[in-house]
């Protein structure tokens, strides 16, 4: 059977949150739009201590399951390139393992990519029609909009959320574009998002449903000033890109059907 879609989750030390998580995307497999097409789920353990590739294994009788395992920690960034480059889909989706954003948003995101309308949608907490439960702290909010400001100012990305866990792909862009990126921690999709627009790809913004998770790996304060950092090199990185004659080239020629096989870079 031909994948028509990836879904790529991954997980570090995700043993007591990504149960529920493999639970929700089995149930939409089971029902609506994810009962028609053929699908591959990608479970990527980024150099876990726990459980989690035992606790995820065990969804592999109730899910068209892989499993990735390594043994180093890389970060996030990596995780993700690794199980992008391992898909086949012609529809490329990644979702954080502690499930966030509920599975059942991906009907809505994918139709822009399925209408030929976009290459790339992203999940937003900040975008119209979101719907998010704050149970976060002050502080993480403040941090949140200081964050999405400092990324407006110096990548010039006009979005509202760049760092929600939920983004959908064409999976021969989402494969060509990741293979280009070199951030291996959480300012991945910083680097993600200035690329996709170096390249004039179709990005889509829209608002999803979200709730906080107990447990979550990100250190607000540490991880921030790390991302803070990293977007200046990224920031770098294109200017002297552009200066040798190298930017704003096309990633892959758009082809009208989304889901389409053989695309070229």
């Amino acid at each position: 059977m031909r994948i028509q879609h990836s879904v790529i989750i991954p997980a570090y030390n995700e043993a007591n949150r990504i149960a529920n998580t493999l639970e929700s995307v089995s149930s939409y497999l089971k029902t609506g739009e994810g009962r028609a097409t053929g699908w591959e789920v990608i479970v990527v353990c980024d150099g876990c201590r726990d459980t989690t590739a035992q606790v995820a294994g065990a969804f592999k009788g109730r899910l068209p399951l892989r499993v990735l395992a390594y043994r180093d920690n890389r970060g996030k960034g990596y995780a993700v390139r690794r199980g992008v480059a391992a898909s086949v889909g012609g529809m490329v989706t990644f979702m954080d393992a502690d499930g966030s954003t509920p599975m059942r948003e991906l009907d809505r995101l994918s139709k822009p990519i399925l209408d030929d309308q976009a290459d790339i949608v992203i999940g937003s907490r900040h975008a119209e029609n979101s719907n998010v439960a704050l149970d976060q702290s002050v502080c993480r909010r403040i941090l949140g909009r200081a964050f999405s400001l400092h990324t407006r100012l110096v990548l010039g990305l006009d979005l509202h959320d760049t760092q929600c866990g939920f983004k959908v792909f064409r999976g021969d862009i989402a494969r060509a574009l990741f293979a280009v990126l070199r951030s291996d921690g959480f300012a991945f999709d910083l680097e993600l998002l200035a690329e996709a627009r170096e390249r004039r790809l179709r990005v889509q913004e829209r608002g999803v449903e979200w709730s906080e998770r107990p447990g979550s790996t990100v250190h607000p304060l540490h991880d921030g000033v790390r991302m803070l950092c990293a977007a200046w090199e990224i920031r770098a990185r294109l200017r002297a890109r552009r200066h040798i004659g190298h930017g704003y080239l096309p990633l892959l020629t758009v082809h009208s059907d989304p889901l389409c096989d053989g695309c070229q870079l």
